[in-house]
């Protein structure tokens, strides 16, 4: 770190970072099992954590947890957010999945790295400013979120919390990035198609219409439509999910269902992708008379993006200088809750948090305990740069 760079407080906030600490706390929630939906007792735990560090904290009708440290003077709002929930365990697991069991250098378990490690490391900066006495002017709200992980946007936290009139100048999402500042999340859209078919007896198709093959000319023009690309978030995708039909092998299939998702890239939005398959289907209605299907924009997800000027980017940045740390922008295909901050709050938001995504979801997920401790270094130095007094 660049000590003749850092001003007093800025090293006293520093040393109040204990990474034994961290350690206890991580471990501490990654015990507590949190998959969507199961909740409450993980917001118990992190509300009285709050709330002995002597915060304002609350859990709303939602099971959101929202805790807020107020400086002695008027300034911004700054959000941080992360969410509690985790998806299910999986099989394949050769560590506990709720063991927090530290070896060497990590710490395993659900949650480890999505997101439990930015939670643990956002709370650890705010204590850290609580006890070097800084002087602050505006507010940080930690917001620590349910259901980010259900893919109905109508379930999730934050959306909740947005449409409560939840309101800030600026915002941290806590999800795992590689350590990155992350200017860019992806979207997702997914689209529901129907072909409609004549049933037969097997030993008869001539007398039917086949739904499956319908299907398969409807799969193989989706094969050759081309995903969008972002120099911060990389390749979108668009994956054939699910395939269902037909009763079986001697009946020939009056209906066949796919769903097949698109991972947005800024830029992109799920209404066109949906237009998209519309006009596979009427190009292939044309070409046979007997083809018939529907389609269904099921769900829509938006990408975002910051802008790299913006105060929380700027100072995240010199945060990492003051660390002697190389600042790499980048930003993260998967959909999390920085598209309701940014296109239904409003708010310039910022992805970063510790652990690698790659490990996120799969067995023996993990996060590094150095990254942890950078991280809250970090989510430290930018609090205090944007609230000094």
């Amino acid at each position: 770190m660049n000590s003749e760079m850092l001003e007093k407080t800025q090293e006293d906030i520093l040393a109040k970072i204990n990474e034994s600490e961290i350690i206890t706390l991580l471990q501490d929630l990654v015990r507590i099992p949190s998959i969507s939906g199961n909740e409450a007792e993980i917001a118990h735990y992190l509300n009285k954590v709050c709330l002995g560090l002597g915060l304002e904290s609350t859990i709303d009708a939602h099971g959101n947890v929202i805790a807020r440290l107020k400086g002695s003077k008027p300034g911004p709002r700054i959000a941080l957010n992360s969410h509690m929930d985790t998806v299910g365990y999986g099989e394949g697991w050769t560590f506990d999945p709720i063991g927090g069991e530290v070896v060497g250098n990590r710490i395993y378990g659900r949650g480890s790295c999505d997101c439990k490690s930015s939670i643990a490391s956002q709370i650890m900066a705010v204590k850290a400013l609580i006890e070097s006495k800084a002087d602050l002017a505006g507010e940080i709200a930690l917001t620590y979120v349910v259901k980010e992980e259900v893919q109905d946007a109508m379930q999730k936290g934050t959306v909740k919390l947005l449409n409560d009139g939840f309101q800030a100048d600026m915002a941290i999402n806590g999800e795992a990035i590689d350590m990155n500042i992350g200017l860019a999340g992806g979207g997702m859209a997914e689209v529901e198609v129907k072909t409609i078919g004549k049933r037969a007896h097997g030993s008869t198709p001539f007398e039917g219409v086949n739904a499956i093959h319908s299907m398969m000319k409807v799969a193989h023009e989706i094969s050759l439509m081309k995903p969008g690309y972002h120099p911060l978030t990389g390749d979108g995708s668009i994956v054939l999910g699910v395939i269902e039909g037909g009763e079986r092998s001697s009946v020939v299939p009056d209906e066949c269902t796919l769903k097949v998702s698109r991972f947005l890239v800024p830029g992109e939005n799920g209404e066109d992708f949906y237009q998209e398959i519309l006009e596979i289907l009427d190009k292939l209605s044309v070409q046979d008379a007997q083809f018939k299907a529907t389609a269904e924009l099921t769900y829509s997800s938006k990408p975002s993006l910051v802008e790299s000027n913006e105060k929380i980017v700027e100072s995240m940045v010199h945060a990492f200088h003051l660390l002697e740390l190389p600042p790499t922008f980048s930003g993260t295909p998967q959909h999390c809750d920085v598209d309701y901050l940014v296109n239904q709050g409003k708010i310039p938001t910022v992805i970063f948090g510790p652990g690698k995504i790659k490990v996120g979801h799969i067995p023996d997920e993990y996060v590094e305990i150095t990254e942890v401790v950078t991280a809250a270094n970090i989510y430290a130095l930018t609090l205090y740069e944007l609230l000094k007094a």
